[in-house]
């Protein structure tokens, strides 16, 4: 196979989020190489905390890897105290979309550093619109906030990912959860996944996306930031299309997912999802609004038996992916937190794989209940 291409000049405003007229040159990353792409991580609360396998099974129709686990945790030191686990909490997974809590956070926080304010606004363009439904025109910092969680809009999660800065929020993500990977927006992975940027992933997407999966971090940041700048040559709609004919056709593999696509195991993801859904990052106003969208997120039951003063939460779908993640604080004043994630499904399309998400909230549910019990 020929080595992965990568040209010299890339688009360095568009890695840090900001915006300049001038073309900064960047070194060019060095090929990749074969070696394997790691397939587990585990981090430092994986021998800090007493595992138990949960003793629920999963609702009927679920198939694939699943991987989940779910903790209490101490609510001053949001130390891990006790947890449920089902599969290998280990395990890589591809997040879809439950990654963009950690954007909006990230674009909150410069609102609390005068960089932005909540009614700062942004243009959707042909170069930032992503796949699906989107924000047309100018929008505000807060309005693609909440659609990014309570919509899972691509369009406006890239947007605001694209003024944080995608290098930026992966250096950042990475130095509080070294097991958890965010380096592209929506957009960029797709274009990737669907064979639309040959030059950077070569003829062979699926070979291509192995080599980039086991590329050391650096390098992989270099790659990504290619990524992003050759996605935005191109349009949504391109994009769906292609990503379309991908899922349907002869070429699709399995393991893309994991190797191309932002990552995560359940038991870093659960952790940093603890130290994150709180807003505790946050000044007390953009802490509220981040609370207020957080709550908007997908899913929680619809009756709860889980007495729950807040429940945040958010929801990922793709082709035989599935992924939850949330953060509770009980009324008894005890913090919850849990993340599942399911690949590998025989449920392939991604509507189909949504009529999954009430029941296994349902059982998501039931095992915090069974948590509570075990003090």
């Amino acid at each position: 196979m020929r080595p992965i291409l990568f040209p010299a000049i890339l688009a360095a405003a568009l890695l840090g989020g900001t915006c300049s007229g001038a073309t900064t040159i960047m070194p060019t990353p060095p090929s990749l190489t074969r070696s394997a792409a790691a397939s587990t991580c585990s981090g430092p609360s994986a021998a800090a905390v007493l595992s138990t396998p949960t003793r629920l099974p999963l609702p009927p129709g679920v198939t694939g890897r699943v991987s989940f686990f779910a903790a209490e945790y101490d609510p001053k030191t949001l130390r891990p105290l006790q947890a449920f686990t089902l599969g290998n909490p280990d395990d890589l997974h591809p997040l879809a979309s439950i990654f963009k809590p950690l954007v909006v956070q990230g674009v909150l926080q410069d609102v609390d550093a005068g960089k932005f304010r909540l009614n700062s606004t942004f243009t959707t363009t042909a170069a930032t619109r992503s796949i699906e439904d989107y924000p047309a025109g100018r929008n505000s910092l807060q309005v693609l906030a909440k659609r990014a969680i309570s919509l899972s809009d691509n369009t406006a999660s890239d947007i605001l990912h694209l003024a944080y800065g995608p290098e930026r929020l992966a250096r950042a993500v990475r130095q509080q959860s070294p097991c958890t990977s965010v380096l592209l927006t929506t957009k960029a992975w797709w274009a990737a996944q669907a064979g639309l940027i040959p030059d950077v992933m070569t003829a062979d997407t699926a070979a291509g996306s192995r080599l980039y999966g086991a590329q050391p971090f650096e390098q992989r940041l270099l790659t990504a930031g290619t990524l992003i700048a050759a996605s935005q040559k191109l349009t949504g709609p391109d994009v769906e299309r292609a990503l379309d004919a991908y899922f349907h056709g002869p070429t699709y593999a399995a393991d893309m997912e994991v190797n191309l696509q932002n990552t995560s195991t359940a038991r870093a993801y659960t952790d940093l999802m603890a130290r994150t859904l709180s807003g505790s990052a946050l000044k007390p106003a953009t802490r509220k609004v981040f609370r207020d969208i957080l709550a908007t997120g997908c899913c929680r039951p619809r009756t709860p038996k889980l007495n729950a003063r807040y429940w945040a939460a958010k929801a990922g779908s793709g082709w035989g992916i599935l992924t939850l993640t949330g953060y509770v604080e009980t009324g008894d004043g005890r913090v919850l937190a849990y993340t599942y994630l399911n690949d590998g499904s025989t449920t392939t399309d991604a509507e189909e794989m949504e009529k999954q998400i009430r029941p296994v909230v349902l059982w998501i549910e039931q095992n915090l209940l069974a948590l509570r019990t075990l003090r």
